[in-house]
Order: structure tokens, then sequence, then C-alpha cells
């Protein structure tokens, strides 16, 4: 069924014993890997809504994409938050990314040592091998194989799509597919990033360019963090996790 209705893209099985890694395509192309459980092929026909394949609803989609910014997303993501733990959503006017972040920052008050901004940890430059390699690579897939494994092939400049063509998302605090679709877009612009990997509450990205300065690294922080609060569980605080950014192309995405 998933791959009937990812017809008329570039999709093919492929199994965990016989994977290479790092999984690569050909010139020009971006891979990416589907681990298609149960609720990645129903999210999949809600999205095609009775067609026979995805098409139509990522044509669709699209069109929003050209239409709203990636600011605009997380703004409408913090005010969605905010407005959940009965606070203040932010100024209707604000575009400026450092307000949004502080009136997101509010909700985490009683945890104030996460939004500790030092990147004196030095987590960046350490030399241990999860840091270092590059994902997904065989330990993440045996991790996380719960259904079939597909390899969906994109071109590289359209990479951001892959957020639609695997519609996960729009429970609890995950974006919609569309919003992480803008999100997605707009990092790969900016730094190269693309996914690599998706499974029905996760996504890997991996960049090729890095942030050239700390408060760079910062800002970039803060963004993954307004996208996805989890991504700071295994780092003591916003700083460390900025210091992580600075040295390592691999960003990894998960929602409870």
């Amino acid at each position: 069924m998933v791959l009937n209705l990812l017809q008329g893209y570039e999709v093919t099985v492929a199994s965990a014993e016989q994977m290479e890694y790092p999984i690569q395509a050909s010139q020009g192309l971006k891979r990416i890997l589907i681990v298609a459980g149960d609720n990645i092929e129903e999210m999949l026909e809600e999205a095609a809504d009775g067609e026979d394949s995805i098409q139509g609803y990522v044509e669709k989609e699209s069109e929003e994409v050209e239409s709203r910014s990636a600011l605009e997303v997380l703004k409408s993501l913090v005010d969605n938050s905010l407005t959940d733990s009965g606070l203040q959503a932010t100024d209707s006017d604000s575009d400026d990314g450092h307000l949004i972040y502080k009136a997101y920052a509010a909700l985490w008050a009683e945890q104030s040592e996460l939004l500790d901004e030092r990147l004196d940890v030095g987590i960046g430059e350490k030399e241990d091998s999860e840091l270092q390699g590059t994902l997904p690579d065989a330990a993440w897939v045996e991790r996380n194989e719960e259904g079939a494994l597909l390899l969906l092939d994109l071109p590289e400049a359209e990479a951001w799509i892959a957020a639609l063509i695997v519609p996960m998302g729009g429970y609890n605090e995950c974006p919609q597919p569309v919003e992480q679709a803008i999100i997605f877009r707009d990092w790969q612009k900016r730094y190269g990033a693309v996914p690599t990997a998706v499974t029905e509450d996760s996504w890997l990205l991996r960049a090729s360019r890095l942030p050239e300065s700390d408060k760079e690294a910062l800002e970039l922080a803060r963004e993954h963090f307004m996208f996805c609060s989890y991504v700071l569980e295994g780092y003591a605080s916003i700083g460390e996790y900025a210091a992580y950014l600075k040295g390592n192309c691999d960003w990894s995405f998960w929602w409870d």
C-alpha cells in the first residue's frame, strides 16, 4: 500500500542486511531512508484522501510552502505552545526571531539551566564516534526498524519536499508536514541541510555547512529548540547544543 501511494516518485524497497552506509544516491539526487511502519501508512492514506497517489497532496501543500516563511512557522509553533500553557502569545506583528524565542523561553523558566547560552563546553570538538558518525547508520536502523525500509530519491534542490511526500506529524507538539517542509526548505537554503531518514516520529537531516560563529550557532540552536524541544535531551543547555551544531552536520529531531 505504501509503495502504491508513493507512485510517481523514485522509491525502492531496501533491506537492513544489504544496506550500505553512508546511504547515497547517484549524482544530483538525495536519498532518504523511510522506515514505513503502520503509522506512516495511515498518514499517507489520510493525506492522499482517496486518491491513488500522494502526488496531488504534495502539489497542493507545495503552494502553501511558497506562501509562508520559516519565521512565520516558528512564531505559529511558539504561539501554540504558549496558549496551550496558558501564557500570552507573542505580539501578532512581531517578525523578530529573538523576541519570538524570548517568549518561548518563558515556558522553560523553571528549567533555567536549559537556557544557558555559554558554548564553552566544547562538545562540538569531542572525538566521540556517536557525534562524528554519519547518520543513518546500521545501529540507527536497528534501533528504529519497525516496518518496511524504503529508499526515496529526490532531486537535491528539492530534498526538503520529503516532508510532504512522507507526511508524518500534526500530533502533540510535532509540526504539521507543511510546516516541516517550510522549515526544511529554509535550512536547506542556509545550511545545505537535507533529510536523510524519517520514521513515524523522527527526522534526520544532514547539513553541508556549519555555523561560522558562536552567535550563528546559538541562533540555529534556538530555531531547532522552537521547532522541536526534544533536541535538548542529552544536552545540559542550549549553549551546549549550539556547540554541537558548530562541529557536527547530523541533526536529529523526534517528538514524543
